[in-house]
């Protein structure tokens, strides 16, 4: 029997488990569009815009460990989709993403909305290539699945030219390649107890992609038993909870200044399948010759980029957090240094509402006290890139099974469509999207997709008028020279409206307990504008 390949490839991504996939519809890929008319068990998910479409992909990626499937036409729409992919590579997400393209016929003549599509996003995936032959489909998508999960997990992009698409060939058999995992040997498991065994100041720094549950819980059990302190790096705080007695911190943007002291003075950290880039080394301030550096990650590549380790171990982190439960490590020696260090944490995160100065608005930080109380202990928060996450990063307490979702990447409009996707993947669950006003333009267009699919995400946009961390940083290095950062907005709340969301304003701080209560109560999409004082930029503000 013979089939269009739109129609194959949508049976290879059946076979490889593809239960949801996000688009923005286009003409270059209409034979795939028609192939999951016969597929009714892939949930279609129809996006606004490009960019929503990839960080949706890679939200839900986030959330469930499994590939996050995103499809755009050609030209335009791969470039707007580029923001997600690039997010998706620094946040250590398995996607592919899938783009119409015009026909082979034309290529090299600047055909309508033709682009060199491996050269366009050589950079920021794991790998970009051009399918030629519709034969060759089923191979190319188990390939792709292969890399965006083997190592360290990423995107993968993959070009799907129009007669490859409508070629018609033989059904075929398709075979995903099983996932492995790379384990560290007993060598090496030895060589990490007695390096961490003669420290007297230790640290793990626990991040990057591919955290399952079950390893959260034996990391969790390891620092337990071995009284070892655990740091997470940025925007990865769901990684360990943080009402446990060994959680320190998070080292991100405007960390705790005693933490990053305490960094500093460790004579061992353990960085347990974090990446140590710009900001989780603090612009590679943290570290000192003095130190001892054990490294793990699934990706030799990462080893030696902003230090030399003095132990470096590829390992799945999986299978790493097992081995580490076997070992015996006594912790007493360092015990007091643990301590110190997590009430330095429970300090830097206290709320003293009584001493939160007068505001020209809702004061932020009097808000999170009261969300510190009444979010769920399996919430689902996600936010957006600008000083406004500062708050969720500072002051709210994860672990799972809630999550956080946030751009490793520092990329704006990240937090609706991620908060939608969130709230299809988990409609039970309260999912709370945070964003500023210029966040939530960029793609706040995406609330027409949580009505289309019954979505019910909170989103609570942080309104100060401006463009708020470039103002911050403008008033440091131009002071009294403001340009380019004012901020022109709708009526939020009426938007919302329009949309058929819930939605209402908050000017002061006592309408925010009533605000969200009426919001989880809709039972719907909801938004709650917050008017925020422009002088309050951040939580030391």
């Amino acid at each position: 029997m013979t089939i269009h390949g739109g129609k194959l490839l949508v049976r290879a991504l059946n076979e490889h488990g593809v239960k949801r996939v996000f688009c923005v519809a286009g003409e270059s890929y209409l034979p795939v569009l028609d192939g999951f008319l016969d597929y009714p068990e892939i949930d279609v998910i129809t996006c606004r815009q490009e960019g929503g479409v990839t960080f949706m992909a890679e939200a839900y990626g986030q959330l469930t460990g499994k590939v996050g499937i995103a499809l755009v036409t050609r030209g335009p729409g791969a470039c707007n989709a580029s923001i997600g992919v690039h997010s998706a590579l620094q946040a250590s997400t398995p996607m592919v993403l899938l783009v119409g393209l015009h026909s082979m016929d034309d290529r090299d003549k600047e055909a309508f909305q033709e682009f060199d599509l491996p050269q366009m996003f050589g950079s920021i995936a794991k790998w970009a290539a051009v399918i030629d032959d519709a034969t060759r489909i089923p191979e190319y998508i188990m390939r792709a699945f292969h890399v965006a999960t083997s190592g360290r997990p990423g995107p993968v992009v993959l070009g799907l030219p129009e007669e490859v698409l409508n070629a018609q060939v033989e059904d075929v058999i398709i075979k995903p390649i099983v996932k492995s995992e790379i384990s560290p040997s007993q060598t090496q498991i030895s060589q990490i107890v007695e390096l961490i065994s003669k420290a007297e100041r230790p640290i793990i720094l626990a991040g990057g992609g591919d955290w399952s549950d079950q390893t959260c819980a034996n990391l969790t059990e390891f620092s337990t038993l071995s009284g070892l302190p655990v740091v997470t790096s940025f925007r990865r705080q769901d990684v360990f909870d943080h009402n446990h007695k060994n959680y320190i911190g998070e080292l991100g943007t405007g960390p705790n200044p005693a933490l990053v002291e305490l960094f500093k003075n460790a004579d061992l950290i353990f960085v347990l399948n974090a990446r140590l880039n710009e900001i989780s080394t603090q612009n590679y301030s943290i570290f000192n010759d003095g130190q001892t550096i054990i490294h793990v990650h699934p990706d030799a590549d990462v080893f030696g980029r902003s230090c030399v380790p003095d132990l470096a171990i590829q390992s799945h982190v999986s299978p790493l957090c097992n081995a580490l439960l076997e070992q015996k490590i006594d912790g007493t020696k360092w015990q007091n240094w643990c301590d110190d260090a997590h009430a330095d944490y429970q300090k830097w995160t206290h709320i003293d509402v009584d001493s939160q100065p007068k505001r020209n608005g809702a004061d932020m930080t009097s808000i999170y006290a009261k969300l510190q109380k009444l979010l769920p202990n399996d919430a689902i928060i996600t936010t957006d890139a600008g000083n406004f996450s500062g708050w969720a990063q500072r002051y709210l307490r994860y672990a799972r099974p809630g999550r956080l979702l946030a751009p490793i990447s520092g990329a704006m409009g990240y937090s609706v469509p991620s908060a939608v996707a969130a709230s299809i993947e988990f409609p039970d669950r309260l999912v709370l999207g945070i964003c500023g006003d210029g966040g939530f333009m960029m793609n706040g267009q995406e609330l027409a997709t949580a009505m289309r699919y019954g979505a019910k995400p909170i989103i609570m946009v942080c309104n100060n008028e401006r463009f708020g961390t470039i103002r911050m940083h403008q008033n440091m290095h131009f002071p009294d020279r403001v340009s380019a950062t004012d901020l022109t907005n709708p009526n939020f709340v009426e938007l919302a409206k329009s949309y058929g969301a819930f939605a209402v304003k908050v000017n002061e701080v006592h309408e925010f307990d009533a605000a969200l209560a009426d919001a989880i109560a809709s039972n719907r999409l909801a938004l709650i504008e917050i008017t925020m004082d422009p002088e309050q930029i951040t939580t030391r503000s």
